[in-house]
């Protein structure tokens, strides 16, 4: 109303205070959108810093976690280093062993070689001992003739017995061994290998006592198996020999054989 009074210009007056009015309706609205977007901003900020906060407590974590997988992989590494040293160690050593049993087959081999020789010159020796004989017999051998009379005796009735101490084939006689048997008054009822002995006295034996020959033959073999020392004269030498007999009774007879004692000592 005051614009119309005012004429003209109190109309442009009017429109200047009605765009001041919008205008500052504007402002209030656009101060009031300001603000909220300020709260909201805030607000977004104040979620923001929580979230960087969370984000540096993770990267904290995060950065302990590679410290102590930095430090896990030293140790490893250490570890790598120790066992690397180990294994170069072990294959050393391995070598080493390969070496000693390679060393340790040859060896081997030269002692089977040197065994095989060993064995052969053995074999070559014994050979030559089993060919190798005295001229005489040893108390050894004298008592296992006796012991093989006595055995052949268990399979063999008395008079086969006899017959077979004299028998040439039998074996009852060695070199200057021979196997006899005596009856109680002396008489030879066997004697190895020599038939024409049989029938003969210990009495008429040249050189010897022959009666004191046959009690000593009786009171051992009677006492039990034994030795029976005596001198006689050697029938390839003819030179007086200590000599001795190693007699057993069996059945009635008086079963021995004899070697010289001078041959007998060597033995032993």
């Amino acid at each position: 109303v005051e614009a119309a009074r005012a004429g003209e210009q109190g109309r442009g007056f009017a429109v200047v205070a009605a765009e001041v009015r919008t205008l500052a309706q504007r402002s209030s609205a656009s101060a009031k959108e300001i603000r909220e977007l300020i709260e909201a901003s805030r607000t977004q900020v104040e979620a923001g810093v929580s979230q960087i906060r969370t984000a540096g407590k993770s990267i904290g974590q995060i950065v302990s976690g590679v410290r102590g997988v930095a430090a896990n992989m030293s140790l490893i590494s250490a570890s790598s280093a120790e066992q690397s040293t180990g294994l170069s160690e072990i294959s050393s050593a391995v070598t080493q062993l390969d070496q000693i049993t390679q060393r340790n087959a040859q060896m081997v081999e030269r002692a089977v070689t040197q065994s095989n020789q060993l064995e052969q010159r053995a074999a070559n020796l014994s050979q030559a001992v089993s060919s190798f004989m005295l001229q005489q017999g040893t108390a050894e051998e004298a008592m296992q003739l006796v012991s093989r009379a006595q055995a052949m005796r268990q399979q063999r009735g008395r008079d086969a017995f006899v017959h077979l101490l004299t028998d040439p084939a039998a074996g009852f006689h060695d070199r200057d061994m021979y196997v006899f048997a005596l009856d109680g008054s002396g008489v030879y009822r066997a004697f190895g290998g020599k038939p024409e002995k049989v029938g003969s006295r210990v009495q008429d034996i040249a050189g010897v006592d022959g009666q004191a020959l046959l009690h000593a033959i009786v009171d051992q073999a009677e006492a039990g198996e034994g030795w029976v020392e005596y001198d006689i004269a050697n029938p390839v030498t003819g030179a007086i020999q200590a000599k001795m007999s190693y007699v057993v009774k069996v059945d009635d007879l008086y079963v021995g054989c004899g070697v010289y004692k001078t041959v007998a000592r060597q033995a032993a």
